[in-house]
């Protein structure tokens, strides 16, 4: 074997290691980029701000506490749709709702002074792996602010709009 068929060689194997080690490289750094982007947790918002309030709420009726999270809605709400009423409508919604992971983006806020909507983006995702599912949806949530709070000013079980007898007086 002539020298020059021995170099030739030797510098092709440098090259395909060199390749090599690139791209085992750039998966190293995908895999740290994805990885670091998806550990974001959720958006805390002020505790006053309209965002706050609405997801105050969505915690607590996520965590069960119903008095909790009718507490955020307006005088309004709260008159037409008493607590046993609420309580019964997420129980409704609990057990209607299909089975899924949701997630509440917000888009953004309009409305001036003591009224204003959030538009929201839900996503719930179905079913798992190979057969799973994404369903986007849009959602606009109607908030007062009373007495320097803000309060949900339409009857929600979850974000769905709740259905309920109205208690009369």
């Amino acid at each position: 074997m002539n020298s020059s068929a021995a170099s030739v060689s030797g510098s092709g194997n440098r090259t395909l290691l060199a390749i090599g080690a690139a791209v085992i490289g750039l998966i190293i750094v995908t895999v740290a980029v994805v990885l670091a982007a998806g550990n974001r947790g959720p958006v805390a918002y002020p505790a006053d701000s309209p965002e706050g309030v609405l997801q105050a709420y969505l915690t607590a009726v996520e965590d069960g506490d119903a008095a909790g999270a009718h507490a955020y809605f307006s005088a309004e709400v709260r008159e037409r749709m008493d607590l046993d009423a609420f309580e019964a409508a997420l129980e409704d919604h609990a057990r209607y709702a299909p089975e899924s992971s949701r997630r509440v983006l917000f888009d953004r806020r309009d409305g001036e002074g003591d009224h204003v909507r959030l538009h929201l983006v839900v996503e719930e995702f179905y079913g798992g792996g190979l057969e799973g599912s994404t369903n986007r949806t849009s959602r606009e949530i109607r908030l007062v602010r009373e007495e320097s709070t803000w309060r949900i000013d339409e009857p929600l079980a979850w974000l769905d709009p709740a259905s309920f007898e109205p208690t009369f007086r």
